[in-house]
């Protein structure tokens, strides 16, 4: 079964109906393993975001990308560990990567990373010393250095140094280059905790492949690997909650408490420019769906009036990101900046409290 197959009622490709599920709580989660959590959101934004975080703490761009990739790789690693097949990377050290990365590309076509080619890898044969891959429209560059380090990393069982270089406007060229220091097995561990609460989130379900109808507003371009709103224009991108976290809680140990801060004025400028007053004035129905499609939390009760907005969720994917999203969804909706406090209660749920 070739993973770029789309389904011929909703149009959403196979390989996204066979692999994720769009759970009740509010979240999507990777069929297989309930641990690895994701969220469909505009990938747009990813790179602004870490660019935005580098002017407001201070710190370099290149820092921040670092930091990125690292987090992002430590990640992948985890993910990778738990669900490749033992076998897949003594077979990599006989038949080369090729093959392997063959089911990257495909896999970046209908998650939305964008268009992934093999560059070669040297040698030709055996254990590799360096491997090249091509990226066209990366969702973002950063994140897919991490994501194509993890999974050399996970491979070889060694550490790798990766670098990149941009070719053209939208094509980038990334050489990974294994180490000799091998890793250990804490290396392939990072704590992820399983959405706790149950919900009562019904989604309407194409009646040939199950994804929540609602998916068909969205359109796949799988030859580009993007993936675009058909009603916004906005592009989106499944990416799992692990990376992000991870990528905001290295900046916590090395910054302090003041990065959230910066994260949550990043995302709040981020969403005041995608997000549509429409969308933002939709109601408790129209917003608890709109996280809940793209897997951000479930909303169990939420109040806006025109100088106040209160709300909650459960089982919220990246704190940080969905206070910065309720600060923008106030502003649109009432047409003046608002002030928050926010809390994470001993069960779990996101408290959002906002006035004018």
């Amino acid at each position: 079964m070739k993973v770029t197959r789309t389904c011929g009622e909703c149009g959403v490709p196979l390989g996204i109906a066979r692999n994720l599920d769009w759970n009740a709580n509010g979240t999507i989660t990777q069929k297989g393993d309930p641990r690895h959590r994701l969220i469909f959101f505009e990938s747009g934004n990813l790179d602004r975001l870490w660019n935005r975080l580098s002017e407001m703490l201070e710190v370099t761009t290149d820092h921040v990308w670092e930091v990125v990739i690292e987090s992002k790789s430590r990640a992948t690693r985890a993910f990778l560990h738990r669900t490749l097949p033992w076998g897949v990377s003594f077979l990599a050290r006989f038949v080369g990567y090729r093959s392997m990365i063959r089911t990257i590309e495909s896999q970046g076509l209908v998650m939305g990373y964008g268009k992934i080619t093999v560059g070669g890898q040297y040698p030709r044969r055996g254990r590799p010393q360096r491997v090249t891959v091509y990226i066209e429209d990366p969702y973002s560059l950063p994140f897919f250095c991490g994501d194509f380090k993890g999974a050399a990393e996970v491979l070889e069982k060694r550490w790798a140094s990766i670098t990149w270089q941009a070719l053209d406007s939208r094509r980038h060229q990334v050489d990974v280059t294994m180490r000799e220091e091998r890793l250990e097995d804490e290396s392939f561990v990072l704590k992820e905790e399983m959405a706790g609460k149950p919900g009562d989130m019904v989604f309407e379900r194409c009646a040939v492949c199950g994804t929540p109808l609602n998916m068909k507003n969205f359109a796949w371009d799988l030859e580009a690997g993007v993936i675009l709103d058909d009603r916004s224009g906005r592009r989106l991108a499944f990416f799992g909650t692990s990376g992000m976290l991870a990528v905001f809680d290295e900046l916590v140990h090395e910054l302090g408490d003041r990065v959230i801060d910066a994260i949550i004025e990043a995302e709040r400028e981020n969403a005041l420019a995608s997000l549509s007053v429409e969308e933002a004035r939709s109601g408790y129905e129209g917003l608890r769906y709109l996280a809940a499609i793209r897997g951000l939390g479930l909303v169990t009760s939420l109040e806006l009036g025109e100088d106040r907005m209160s709300m909650r969720m459960s089982n919220p994917s990246i704190p940080g990101y969905i206070v910065g999203l309720a600060l923008a969804i106030f502003e649109l909706a009432t047409g003046k900046r608002g002030r928050h406090t926010w809390s994470l209660e001993p069960d779990g749920d996101l408290v959002v409290d906002i006035i004018e």
